[in-house]
C-alpha cells in the first residue's frame, strides 16, 4: 500500500474512531494513552466501501496552488497536488486556535476579554472590546463562523495571557500531531512573516477537530446570534458561500493577499463524505463545487 494511502488511513482511523484529542468540550477525557499513534494503521470491523473511479471518468485541473480531494471513510485520497508543499493559510489557522482552545477549556467558562490588539478597519472582526465578558462557546461560534480576528486574539490572551505564547502553544500542538509542514505565529491567520502549514497538514488538523460534535455544529452554522454577558448582541454569517449547498456540511475559509484564496469543506452526498482542500486559489468556492462535484460524478464506493 502506498505512503499516500496509508497517510490516509490514519486520518481515517483518528476520524471515524474518535481519537480522544480534545479535553472539556468534547466531554471526552483527555486521555493521550489511548489516543491512536499517527503511525497506527487503520482497521475497521465489516464492510468499508472504498472509491473506485467509474468507466471513462474524466480528470479534474485544479487553479488552486495546492489542493486535495479525500474520501473521509476510506482514507484515501482522490486528487493531490502539492500536498506538502508549505504555504501561508490566513485564517485556516484559527483551525488551530481552536484545537488549542478546545483542549483546554470548557464551552461555558466565561471569558473576559483582555489588552486585545488593535486591528486594521478592513480585518475580519465582530467588535468586541476590554473587559467585555463572554461564555467562551460564543467566541468559538465568531471565531469558526465569522472567522473573527478580535474573537481569535481574546480566546489566546484569555488562554495563555499573550500571543506569542499561545502560539508557541499552536506550535507544540503542531508538532504532538505530525503536522511537519507546519509554524504559527498568531491565532488569527492574518499575514505574518514565518507562519506556514500545507493542505496535508490541514487535512490531519481538520479531521482531529472534525470528530468533535461541537465543532462540526459551529462550522456547519449559516448563521448566529452571540450576546455578551453584559447584553450585547452579536450577529455572525458564515464566510463560508458553499455552506447547505451541494452536499457541503461545514468547515473553514481563509484569505489574505499573502496566502489568496483559501478555503476547506466536508461535503456529503449518498451517505458518502469527502473533505476538499484549496491554498491561493483563483476562486476558491467554484473550485471546491467543481472538485465535490467531480468526485461524486467520476467515483463510486464498492
Amino acid at each position: 500500500m502506498s505512503p499516500l494511502v496509508i497517510g490516509g488511513l490514519v486520518l481515517s482511523l483518528l476520524v471515524l474512531n474518535g481519537a480522544k484529542v480534545f479535553g472539556p468540550l468534547s466531554g471526552l477525557a483527555n486521555d493521550k494513552a489511548s489516543t491512536p499513534s499517527l503511525n497506527q494503521p487503520y482497521k475497521k470491523s465489516g464492510h468499508l466501501a472504498y472509491p473506485t473511479p467509474i468507466a471513462n471518468s474524466k480528470p479534474i485541473s485544479v487553479g488552486a496552488s495546492s489542493a486535495i480531494i479525500y474520501d473521509m471513510d476510506s482514507g484515501i485520497k482522490l486528487y493531490d497536488k502539492a500536498g506538502n508543499q508549505q504555504r501561508s493559510i490566513a485564517s485556516i489557522t484559527k483551525l488551530m486556535t481552536a484545537l488549542v482552545i478546545m483542549d483546554a477549556h470548557a464551552p461555558d467558562e466565561v471569558v473576559t476579554v483582555g489588552n486585545i490588539p488593535e486591528l486594521d478597519s478592513y480585518d475580519q472582526k465582530i467588535g468586541i472590546y476590554w473587559g467585555e465578558k463572554f461564555k467562551l462557546i460564543d467566541l468559538m461560534k465568531a471565531l469558526l463562523i465569522y472567522s473573527a480576528n478580535d474573537a481569535a486574539n481574546a480566546l489566546a490572551i484569555y488562554d495563555s495571557g499573550s500571543i506569542d505564547a499561545f502560539a508557541n502553544k499552536m506550535n507544540d500542538k503542531a508538532s504532538q500531531w505530525g503536522l511537519k509542514n507546519s509554524k504559527f505565529v498568531n491565532p488569527s491567520g492574518l499575514d505574518q512573516t514565518g507562519e506556514y502549514s500545507s493542505a496535508d497538514d490541514i487535512l490531519i488538523l481538520a479531521g482531529l477537530l472534525y470528530k468533535n460534535q461541537i465543532f462540526r455544529d459551529i462550522v456547519g452554522t449559516r448563521s448566529d446570534q452571540i450576546y455578551s454577558l453584559q447584553g450585547k448582541p452579536y450577529s455572525l454569517v458564515t464566510t463560508n458561500k458553499l455552506l447547505g449547498q451541494f452536499g457541503v456540511v461545514g468547515m473553514k475559509t481563509g484569505y489574505t493577499i499573502t496566502s489568496g484564496e483559501c478555503l476547506i469543506t466536508v461535503a456529503q452526498r449518498n451517505g458518502h463524505r469527502i473533505m476538499t482542500v484549496v491554498l491561493n486559489s483563483p476562486d476558491r468556492f467554484q473550485e471546491s463545487k467543481s472538485m465535490i462535484d467531480w468526485s461524486f460524478n467520476n467515483y463510486i464506493w464498492q
